[in-house]
């Protein structure tokens, strides 16, 4: 198949799904003559940039929840004991558990609007402090508009449309917080939202990012079968050091808590501030932060 062109991949309900090259999306490298890493799966080749050393799909497709549907079950099935194995891994190496994003957006933040990226019904912001207005944008029109009821009731709103197309159509400097949960991996122009988000923060706002840890040691040990291989809606592979690079690109400095990066967990966290404004965190806060 001609990399270059449109192709076709055939969903499971019949559909067809048209699939397209892609990239670097750090550096804008075209890679398709790199060997495809041993993570690829048939139609979807993960590759090194050889000029940034990114790692990340170069093919894009319209995904759907089928997507991740059929790709659980592909990873199952390649060898069920190992799927097992991986999330039993998974369990004993997340030895800190979950963070709290409306915690993270009181210690790192100064009050002001907060603005959710793929907020689905909105119920991640809901312990949020009364100092901060919950906003969102959600592609999907069901998830906006439970969102939209939910955070109209405390002053705010969410907008049905694409993540980049939402935030091209926000005026700059109007928030104090965008939170960004299991989101960027799957964006397509993540280097383009970065930089939107830098527009729309305040002078030091805060951009607090999940998502998948390429570099986590469960990965490392798991090779192909790492939790973290969805296709084709995971299209970008971050480690601390890529993302950290892709953020200051966008203008950003990166700020790493003592177990924001933890190479135990198959996820990390980075908050990302715009210049400007006054530092909001400090090394004996809730965050544990570093820096």
């Amino acid at each position: 198949m001609d990399a270059d062109a449109h192709a076709v991949q055939t969903q499971p309900n019949g559909a067809l799904s048209p699939v397209q090259h892609r990239d670097c999306p750090l550096c804008g490298q075209d890679n398709n003559d790199q060997l495809e890493l041993e993570c690829s799966s048939g139609t979807w080749t993960v590759r090194e940039c050889a000029t940034c050393g990114f790692v990340y799909l170069d093919k894009l497709a319209h995904a759907d929840v089928y997507a991740e549907v059929a790709d659980a079950e592909r990873r199952a099935a390649l060898q069920p004991w190992m799927h097992k194995l991986s999330k039993l891994t998974r369990k004993r190496l997340n030895l800190f558990g979950r963070k709290s994003l409306p915690i993270m957006v009181e210690v790192w933040a100064k009050p002001g609007p907060v603005l959710d990226l793929a907020c689905g019904d909105g119920t991640h912001l809901d312990d949020m402090s009364p100092a901060f207005t919950p906003y969102g944008v959600e592609p999907q029109t069901l998830l906006a508009k439970a969102a939209d009821q939910r955070f109209s009731i405390d002053g705010g709103a969410c907008i049905n449309a694409s993540v980049l197309d939402g935030l091209t159509g926000l005026p700059d400097d109007g928030f104090a917080a965008v939170t960004a949960r299991s989101y960027l991996h799957r964006e397509a122009q993540p280097l383009a939202v970065l930089r939107e988000l830098n527009r729309v923060l305040v002078p030091g706002g805060v951009a607090i990012i999940k998502v998948p840890n390429y570099g986590s040691i469960n990965r490392q040990v798991m090779g192909r079968k790492w939790c973290g291989f969805r296709y084709p809606d995971h299209l970008n592979y971050f480690t601390p050091k890529s993302l950290k690079k892709m953020g200051e690109k966008a203008g950003f400095t990166a700020h790493y808590g003592l177990t924001y990066t933890l190479p135990t967990s198959d996820n990390m966290y980075v908050v990302f501030k715009k210049a400007g404004g006054a530092r909001t965190c400090y090394s004996s806060c809730r965050g544990g932060c570093s820096t």
